[in-house]
């Protein structure tokens, strides 16, 4: 089962949102009339140039390279190699799609500043941004001697890679390899600042000034390569010659892609050569297309195919070398959970750690050459897609958690003497999906309109990016009203013994119960709140015994003891049970469930893994789901020393306050009010119009059906957003700066820098 190469796939994936890139572009067109990718002289912009020292040498500049097995900058005397501590930039802003490019040269600036002081030495982008960006990064690093440097991404033309049905498509065929190489030619032409391009869909226009040559730590060529693509290249070509060019060849006994991937290093390479400079170099790989055998991973396509680093190497021409890149997670594929030998490997600590068991493996197969970790992580997300190793699973994770977890597997890549970690990531991204939540998450283009909490993907940052224009325009759980008097949205009602207010943002619907007389206690005297959304339902419960709504609930919250408290879906409106138990088999199913009538609500759960069965023990690990309807009690107030992200409801004396993300509300896209519909009438997913939520709340004991809040909202196409550094930042903060600009492990014995 492919559990996180949707989300790679997703990064950056123009096609999906070419109508908004359409919308956002179609204004800026370029009034002159050269091509794209026409050389042009310097633009007259008051760019300040690098004073960094550049090693000139036979015609040739070097600010780095990869010299003695290690990533190496250029003193002005030697070459000085350390361990590159960086972060991986997204390409977009909540409201635009990744092809929109929208962050500001401002935004740039404020990041570059937040990621430097958190020691950070290198920010590592997937694509060419606009002029801008590198524009920032000159005025950034200009005077200073320890700058930030960048690997400069160059997004492949996966629609042409994977094919139209996903069966994987001929890389050597002629429209990708021209496509690619022309996106490599304008990468290498806009880190010299020589690149002038015409507005496209999806693409960085403009005419591109800044030179920052001297701060390009390497490319990283390419994406994650589906095994498909790989094994329809290699299945089209049997018996290819290895390539072999001026700066680049492949290995004998390589195949095919690996050839086409030396002839796209190749192409680089000529072009920066155009310019008299060479940087370091490398192509994007991942654990599915890793050069290492893994029997008992139960996937097939997880070891289908290899693409080997080491069939690809530098001829004596480039002297500024080659080095290697891969993503590794710690929760995917399922071999970190499954193969015997890492789930009993001892990481230097003397600790049990699968995660540096297999780093352990890649780095004794990559022999000679600098090895860099250039995606890892876990994110601090209300929902999840996949259970890993030691709790490193993909989401349900507090921001402090998140910190700790990424810490160690910093720390784990540093001590399996690796040359640097690039996290995954600076900042969350609102336009993100993955596997367990991306049919209920729809239509497609509208995903970027609104933070979807149960989205793991969202929320590898370490800059939250939340609703709200700031952090005053945000309701906080804290037991306080004063944000909620700011409200202008919200709904009230009075009680006989409380008044519920609801309001709503990007992110949440909200709830406010204020008591009006006395203390809340839910563990003594629970709460019970129905939510209407569409027609149908039932009127009674049996998580809310006794109690009869005014109408047919879609969803019944009980708030109660901490580990009593929770929200239910009504059987016929659960689409986990409809999609994993109706219609695929994969996990017990009941007749009762389809019919509304019977009253039965059911935990609200998310899969996490399909059955598997594993190739060595043939043992059969049955399907996995996660229950992400329970609810936990604590304070969202960053400034609290208490905080928890993943906090969904508070009290405090009379004040009682409910955060609901909106996929647990049934909402498909709460900006146009769209929820899913019934599954077993619909007999597939559908979506319709909500025009309401109906809250019904109920104390226990009131039988009775009481008159429900009917909170209306206007659909929004501008989402407001402020940023906060999580509390993750500080953890990763100080792992940074204990191990960043030392040298790697490997080379930290005292051995003297390379002289050039």
């Amino acid at each position: 089962m492919r559990v996180i190469s949707v989300k790679r796939k997703a990064l950056l994936r123009w096609g999906i949102f070419v109508l908004l890139a359409l919308l956002a572009i179609s204004g800026a067109l370029w009034l002159a009339g050269e091509p794209a990718g026409t050389l042009i002289a310097g633009g007259g912009k008051n760019i300040p140039a690098s004073t960094l020292p550049v090693l000139e040498e036979g015609g040739v500049k070097m600010s780095s390279a990869a010299k003695d097995g290690h990533l190496t900058v250029y003193d002005g005397k030697s070459w000085r190699p350390r361990f590159w501590s960086g972060v991986n930039l997204g390409a977009t802003t909540p409201g635009h799609a990744p092809g929109e490019l929208s962050p500001s040269k401002d935004d740039y600036l404020r990041w570059f500043g937040q990621i430097k002081a958190m020691h950070a030495d290198v920010v590592r982008i997937y694509t060419i941004l606009p002029p801008y960006f590198y524009e920032a990064l000159a005025e950034f690093n200009a005077g200073s001697k320890d700058p930030l440097y960048i690997l400069q991404g160059v997004w492949a033309p996966e629609d042409e890679l994977v094919g139209e049905s996903g069966q994987g498509g001929d890389a050597l065929q002629e429209d990708a390899t021209g496509m690619f190489e022309n996106e490599i030619r304008d990468a290498v032409l806009a880190i010299h600042g020589q690149l002038k391009r015409r507005a496209v869909p999806g693409h960085a226009s403009g005419k591109f000034d800044a030179d920052v040559a001297p701060y390009v730590l390497g490319f990283v060529v390419g994406t994650e390569w589906e095994p498909e693509t790989v094994k329809a290249t290699n299945d089209a070509h049997p018996g290819m010659k290895p390539f072999q060019g001026t700066y680049f060849q492949a290995a004998a006994g390589a195949s095919p892609f690996e050839s086409w991937l030396a002839r796209m290093l190749e192409t680089l390479a000529e072009e920066d050569m155009k310019f008299g400079w060479q940087h370091p170099v490398s192509f994007t790989n991942w654990v599915t297309t890793d050069p290492l055998t893994h029997p008992n991973e139960p996937s097939e396509r997880e070891d289908m195919v290899s693409v080997d680093p080491m069939h690809v190497s530098p001829q004596a021409g480039w002297k500024a070398g080659y080095f290697a890149s891969y993503h590794i997670y710690p929760y995917y594929p399922d071999l970190l959970r499954y193969e015997d030998k890492y789930q009993t490997y001892k990481d230097s600590g003397g600790n049990v750690n699968p995660y540096a068991g297999y780093l352990r493996d890649l780095r004794e197969h990559t022999q000679g050459i600098p090895l860099i970790v250039a995606e890892f992580g876990v994110p601090s997300s209300r929902g999840m897609a996949h259970y890993g190793p030691l709790n490193r699973n993909q989401g349900m994770h507090t921001e402090q958690e998140q910190g700790n977890i990424d810490a160690d597997l910093y720390r784990s890549i540093y001590n399996e003497n690796y040359d640097g970690a690039v996290l995954f990531s600076w900042q969350d991204e609102w336009f993100k999906i993955t596997w367990n939540t991306m049919q209920l998450d729809s239509p497609a283009a509208r995903r970027p309109m609104w933070r979807n909490m149960l989205t793991n993907e969202e929320h590898f940052g370490v800059l939250a990016v939340e609703p709200g224009k700031s952090g005053d325009d945000t309701i906080v759980l804290d037991g306080r009203t004063d944000d909620w008097e700011r409200r202008k949205n919200a709904v009230s009602r009075d009680y006989p013994e409380y008044t519920l207010t609801v309001s709503h943002d990007e992110a949440y619907v909200y709830l406010l119960l204020h008591k009006k007389s006395g203390d809340w206690k839910p563990g003594e005297q629970p709460l019970y709140i129905g939510f209407d959304t569409i027609d149908g339902g039932s009127a009674k419960a049996d998580k809310a015994p006794g109690i009869s709504f005014s109408g047919g609930q879609e969803f019944v919250m009980k708030l109660g003891r901490e580990k009593d408290s929770a929200i239910y879906v009504q059987s016929a409106y659960d689409y986990h049970t409809w999609q994993y138990g109706f219609v695929n088999k994969m996990m017990p199913w009941q007749e009762a469930w389809s019919q509304a009538g019977n009253g039965l609500f059911l935990p609200w759960r998310l899969p996490v893994s399909k059955p598997l069965v594993l190739p060595q023990s043939k043992k059969q690990v049955t399907f996995e789901d996660v229950e992400i309807g329970l609810l936990h009690q604590g304070t969202t107030d960053p400034k609290s020393g208490q905080f928890d992200n993943l906090s969904d409801w508070f009290a405090s004396g009379s004040v009682m306050e409910v955060r609901i993300p909106w996929m647990l509300l049934g909402f498909t896209d709460p900006s146009t009010h769209k929820v899913w519909r019934y599954p077993y009438d619909a007999g597939e997913f559908k979506s319709q119009e909500s025009k309401a939520v109906r809250v019904e709340p109920h104390l226990a004991g009131e039988t009775a059906p009481a008159e429900p809040v009917v909170y209306k909202w206007d659909n929004w196409n501008k989402p407001a957003s402020h940023e906060r550094l999580k509390q993750s930042y500080p953890i990763l903060k100080d792992a940074f700066g204990a191990l960043g600009k030392q040298l790697p492990k490997a080379a930290s014995s005292g051995a003297p820098a390379a002289k050039p």
